[in-house]
């Protein structure tokens, strides 16, 4: 059974929670219940928890966030729900995410850290995609995720393009597209200057480039970033083209008001 802790200070939230009658059937214990963002710490101390549900006044709930983001960034985050459907939807979304970065996978040396980047991997691809159309489901997927990428900060996508004459993805490439991807964070993926730059590779063999400034960072200013990102680009791609005779180029780039921009809603 998972073990989640509630910090909120509204008497219909925790009603919310409290009105799930079957807690086991979700897969985890009955939460437990604080106030306030330093009760919630001094709990973090005391006892696990396997995720975070928060509903707290505006200043205090910056203050938790910026506590787990420095002392507990591998713990899942959830705006916590003020109906029993939304909590019991929240709950059984988070139980998904647990069961994958808490599976025991064998022989495979993947640990929970591993996990949850892939699932960040996986998020990006489907943001990038188009395949998230919301901001408020981009915001609930980076704090569950903990993504440290800012969704309020301007963002970087750069869409890369091989040669027409390269064969290289539909011919040597006979690995798929994952491989590929993977082989190519070796290269294009790295902290710029407050940025995180991360490379997705999508199922019809578009190759993008998403920065985006962290979470805690300074960062370049706005006017700043394409030229910082097209000279990191460009760098990878003279290296990719060493060392996996893949020929690319940049196709396009756009800069984003905001990482939530590339969602229609």
């Amino acid at each position: 059974m998972y073990k989640l802790l509630l910090a909120t200070d509204k008497p219909e939230i925790v009603a919310a929670y409290q009105a799930v009658p079957a807690w086991e059937t979700l897969g985890f214990r009955a939460p437990r219940v604080v106030s306030t963002a330093g009760e919630a710490l001094e709990s973090l101390k005391k006892y696990h928890a396997d995720a975070v549900s928060i509903a707290l006044q505006a200043g205090e709930e910056q203050k938790l966030l910026d506590a787990l983001l420095l002392d507990y960034p591998m713990l899942p985050i959830t705006q916590a729900g003020n109906t029993r459907a939304n909590v019991e939807g929240t709950v059984r979304e988070l139980e998904l995410l647990l069961n994958r970065t808490h599976a025991d996978y064998s022989d495979d040396d993947t640990s929970e850290a591993e996990m949850m980047q892939l699932c960040r991997h996986e998020f990006f691809r489907a943001l990038i995609g188009g395949k998230i159309r919301s901001k408020s489901d981009t915001l609930r997927y980076l704090k569950l995720l903990r993504s440290r990428m800012d969704p309020a900060r301007s963002a970087v996508l750069v869409e890369l393009a091989p040669s027409k004459d390269d064969g290289f993805l539909r011919g040597r490439w006979h690995y798929g597209v994952d491989r590929l991807e993977v082989a190519l964070r070796n290269f294009f993926g790295a902290e710029l200057e407050g940025m995180r730059v991360l490379v997705s590779v999508l199922p019809d063999d578009r190759i993008y480039l998403l920065c985006c400034t962290m979470l805690g960072e300074k960062g370049p200013d706005t006017a700043s970033m394409a030229g910082l990102v097209t000279g990191h680009a460009q760098q990878s791609i003279d290296h990719v083209r060493e060392y996996l005779d893949l020929h690319l180029s940049i196709a396009s780039i756009r800069v984003l008001p905001t990482l939530t921009a590339l969602t229609d809603i």
